[in-house]
């Protein structure tokens, strides 16, 4: 079966880090199927001098693991028009397609807009069909005139996938529960040769971090979804009984922006500087040693599908404290593995984090739990997805 996969992210040479997810899970269908990657891009001509993002170089056609990625531009107005994002990237892929030799016997997007509009209209036009699957910016588009092109690409794809079961109900709800809807759930997998336990003190040594301290980490974009600043602002109350934790932030900018400056203006506020540590964006490869080397993984985040980094903390035994937005609670399963509270409940985050420091966990079972599906299981799933939508034309 020929594929042909829309993202508006995926990793490249310039931006390794984003969209691994969506590439794990294509690396392994790429072994399965033919298939071609096609990174969407916004593009408004003159607003790349004032857009970091667009600044960057991408490559036109690239080799990542064995994926072939080309790069595709669609227009767009910054901050404005958002519908015609949808219909703009269709038109902008029905006409890179006519240029193409690669012929498509089914289109998957990754999340359901524009990509997963885009990939219904322009199915529909060559009469072949369509798999959305629904990931963590889902939610956040239904509140804007998005959510009707949200709904007719639902209705129109042939399967539509989502990463959770919080992520599957919105989409019932969206389309309506009297109508005849289905949405199948595959969670995203894990890399359990790279997420794996370890021993700490090597962990923390391989990474240059101070011994002898508790480590506080979180791994994520710096953008307020993400909620370090919340993290940040709870901070010398955890101090208060554990004077010596450090804060490790992992991650750097993302689309969403990048929020390091007011996280810098907060910390000299406070005057936490010698307790947070900022680190800037890292290789994936190197992630798992930093998840050995914490005490504790937190993720005060307003939105997900399903945090990744929470499961690869979980894989290499770390527990995590969680907001219960999206599919965390999925994620974290029981309280054996975590805590999750309500999210903006700075409170409930702060007495959560110092009962799971002073708390003894059973590592091995967090371990098992964070490593129960890889990314092979997932692909082979998607991939029975796939043969039941062609079956069907």
């Amino acid at each position: 079966m020929n594929v042909l996969s829309l993202s508006t992210i995926f990793p490249s040479a310039v931006a390794p880090a984003q969209g691994v997810f969506i590439k794990e899970r294509l690396k392994g269908l790429a072994g399965r199927h033919a298939l071609e990657v096609w990174r969407c891009r916004p593009w408004c001509p003159g607003f790349r001098w004032f857009r970091k993002e667009a600044r960057r170089p991408f490559p036109k056609k690239e080799s990542v693991d064995g994926v072939l990625v080309r790069d595709l531009r669609f227009p767009y107005v910054p901050g404005v028009f958002k519908t015609w994002d949808g219909p703009s990237l269709a038109v902008s892929v029905q006409r890179a397609l006519r240029d193409s030799p690669f012929r498509p016997d089914l289109l998957d997007a990754h999340f359901a807009y524009p990509a997963g509009y885009a990939a219904v209209r322009v199915a529909e036009r060559l009469g072949i069909p369509s798999v959305i699957t629904l990931r963590g910016t889902f939610p956040s588009y239904l509140a804007d005139r998005r959510r009707g092109r949200i709904r007719e690409a639902l209705l129109g794809a042939t399967r539509v996938v989502a990463v959770s079961r919080s992520l599957a109900d919105e989409a019932r709800r969206l389309v309506g529960r009297d109508v005849d809807f289905d949405c199948r759930v595959i969670p995203n997998g894990i890399d359990t040769g790279l997420f794996r336990p370890g021993e700490r003190d090597q962990a923390v040594a391989r990474l240059g971090l101070p011994p002898c301290r508790p480590l506080l980490l979180t791994v994520g974009g710096l953008v307020p979804r993400k909620g370090a600043h919340r993290v940040i602002r709870i901070l010398p109350r955890l101090l208060e009984r554990h004077p010596d934790l450090l804060y490790v932030l992992v991650g750097g900018g993302s689309v969403e922006g990048d929020f390091r400056r007011d996280l810098e203006a907060s910390i000299r506020d406070l005057g936490l500087g010698d307790r947070v540590l900022m680190l800037g964006e890292r290789p994936h490869e190197e992630l798992a040693d930093f998840y050995r080397a914490a005490d504790l993984f937190v993720l005060s985040t307003s939105n997900e599908g399903w945090a990744n980094v929470l499961q690869e903390s979980l894989a290499c035994g770390t527990p995590v404290v969680t907001t219960d937005v999206g599919g965390n609670r999925e994620v974290v399963g029981a309280e054996d593995h975590g805590l999750v509270v309500p999210f903006d409940d700075e409170d409930g985050m702060a007495a959560a984090i110092l009962e799971a420091l002073d708390r003894s966990w059973n590592r091995t079972a967090i371990s098992k739990w964070g490593r129960r599906q890889d990314w092979d299981d997932v692909a082979e799933d998607v991939s029975t997805v796939f043969e039941e939508a062609l079956g069907e034309f």
